[in-house]
């Protein structure tokens, strides 16, 4: 079957890059501005047979242009664009500056590349607060930007990824651009009230050994590293109940039975931390939080503490982004596929999960 030749942007820690892959799609070429993001990407190449070998272009997307991409991939077309531009601007975390943020300018940077490349779709993910900047107008402004004056036809829907098998509560919108003309219709959830019950962040902690706290050290697992709390911490986080936040360093502490709440990355300057434990007087590790946004535990990230936890927070899901992708070869590509929630879990190594199927 042809394999669909796919870009991707703002690649990150790789969740889109790795949930396209075991959907079928083939990496040519992956980006970002990001040190420790482009080693992560290099990291795992290969480790799958779905798993590509191919360049990884550590550059700012201001710097990159067709004529480049061209000079890595050599002669092969691209069909689809995907990345899922900083969205701190738009984010209800952030200060909400939206296209007037640098950040929130990159939006343009990735119409450009698409307008230079001109594939068959892309796929465009970005937190959903961005619907509600400035009553909506940024949101109506994005739908343009993307649809190239109308090249493009576009498909936004906003989900929830707990509804999907998710671990994690976590809204974000997905805006999928085709040149066909053809729109996306949105997923039908697959878990919740009266469906499959929702993956909990119980199972995605469950069989994972004591952490060490110290990144000089050698982890079982890649990012099984925890912060070192004094007594006054521990006490605090004992004495909380499931879902409550403690008031000093303003983390929930995760009920068992449900999905996590939503893994947030911090500034730029750093932050990110952790949820509380559900069972034990601590912050979640990097390699908990991988688990919550359903990376395998042999996805290895580059970097320590933050660097991971960044990647970590910016991604996309893995999990959703295979069952997004695997939508879109079906109905935009016109591929038939037999892959369904179940085999994508299995694909992806998410052992973890498999109890809540």
């Amino acid at each position: 079957m042809y394999k669909i030749k796919t870009l991707g942007l703002f690649s990150g820690g790789g969740g889109l890059d790795l949930g396209v892959q075991a959907a079928g799609f083939s990496t040519l070429l992956s980006s970002d501005i990001d040190a420790y993001s482009c080693q992560t990407l290099l990291n795992n190449q290969g480790k799958k047979p779905y798993l590509s070998k191919h360049p990884v272009l550590c550059a700012d997307i201001r710097s990159i242009d067709h004529k480049i991409i061209k000079r890595q991939i050599g002669k092969a077309d691209i069909d689809f664009i995907i990345g899922g531009p900083p969205c701190q601007a738009f984010s209800v975390f952030g200060k909400r500056k939206g296209l007037g943020d640098p950040r929130g300018n990159l939006v343009f940077e990735y119409s450009r590349i698409i307008k230079e490349l001109s594939p068959e779709a892309f796929l465009f993910e970005n937190v959903a607060g961005l619907k509600t900047i400035h009553g909506g107008v940024l949101y109506k402004e994005l739908l343009e930007v993307l649809s190239l004056n109308g090249k493009y036809s576009i498909s936004a829907h906003e989900y929830d990824l707990a509804d999907y098998g998710v671990p994690q509560f976590r809204k974000r919108v997905f805006f999928v651009g085709t040149k066909s003309g053809k729109q996306l219709p949105k997923l039908t959830p697959t878990h919740g009230a009266d469906l499959l019950p929702f993956s909990t962040a119980g199972a995605a902690l469950s069989n994972l050994p004591t952490p060490i706290t110290d990144w000089k050290g050698n982890p079982h697992i890649n990012g099984h590293v925890g912060r070192k709390h004094s007594e006054r911490i521990i006490e605090r986080y004992e004495s909380l109940v499931f879902g409550e936040r403690d008031h000093k360093t303003r983390i929930n502490k995760l009920n068992p039975s449900k999905p996590s709440f939503t893994i947030i990355v911090g500034s730029d300057a750093g932050g990110g931390k952790g949820h509380v434990h559900p069972m034990e007087p601590r912050e979640v590790t990097p390699r908990e939080s991988a688990r919550i946004q359903t990376f395998p535990d042999w996805w290895e990230f580059a970097g320590t503490g933050r660097h991971v936890i960044r990647q970590v927070g910016n991604a996309v899901p893995p999990l959703f982004a295979a069952i997004i992708a695997t939508q879109i070869r079906r109905e935009i590509f016109n591929q038939k596929t037999t892959s369904n929630i179940n085999s994508l879990v299995k694909k992806l190594d998410l052992n973890f999960l498999i109890d809540g199927y």
